[in-house]
């Protein structure tokens, strides 16, 4: 088999949600890994194992994220439980974790400025976690991009914010055919769990401070 075959994608996983709520309080939820212990049954624990220097081209506030924050050039492991479904909790997923993923971010493009409203994250697996053997056999690629539209709600007329989620996951490499095999089934169904719980979590957040502000 040809090198280039080998890279070719095996397995392909997607999933997508439409979130009511801006793109900022999304994106919030996403990268602050702080939060997920609150809201993803499929990853509840995150350890940052690296987060890169700071620039020196960057005023100090805009180069020192919160240390929990993903940001490119993190490296953290990411703690799974491969049944969340069977969770009706993150905190009670957490008990159930049986995987332990090295990964990398690749590429993180926060909120862009009107009128384009979009952001993107990128994560692979971490080959200085994995090995080089089992570098050379799986390769995967994780991609959440975001993009915030207005909308008109069809019983209000009222015009509303929502933030489209897009999700999914390239995997090459011998061990992907293992990979699809195994858990192909299992994989499309926690990705599906991911986003549902990333909804749940930012619009109960958005609706705790929308009546906040009415009451204030």
């Amino acid at each position: 088999m040809s090198s280039s075959a080998a890279a070719a994608p095996i397995l392909h996983l997607t999933s997508s949600i439409q979130i009511h709520a801006p793109l900022d309080a999304v994106w919030s939820a996403l990268t602050d890994t702080t939060t997920w212990p609150d809201w993803n049954r499929f990853v509840p624990a995150v350890t940052i194992r690296e987060q890169p220097s700071p620039s020196p081209t960057k005023p100090p506030a805009a180069a020192a994220p919160a240390a929990a924050t993903l940001q490119t050039g993190t490296r953290m492991t990411f703690h799974v439980n491969m049944h969340p479904a069977a969770a009706s909790t993150a905190p009670q997923s957490l008990r159930h974790v049986d995987n332990h993923v090295g990964l990398r971010v690749t590429e993180s493009t926060p909120p862009a400025t009107p009128p384009t409203r979009r952001a993107r994250i990128t994560w692979a697996n971490d080959t200085t976690f994995q090995g080089r053997v089992l570098a050379a056999l799986l390769s995967a690629e994780r991609v959440h991009e975001l993009v915030e539209r207005e909308v008109v709600d069809g019983s209000s007329g009222c015009t509303r914010v929502v933030t489209e989620v897009t999700n999914w996951e390239v995997q090459a490499g011998y061990l992907a055919y293992v990979v699809k095999w195994m858990y192909g089934s299992r994989l499309e169904e926690n990705f599906r769990c991911w986003v549902e719980d990333l909804k749940g979590f930012v619009e109960g957040q958005q609706q705790q401070t929308e009546m906040g502000g009415v009451v204030a």
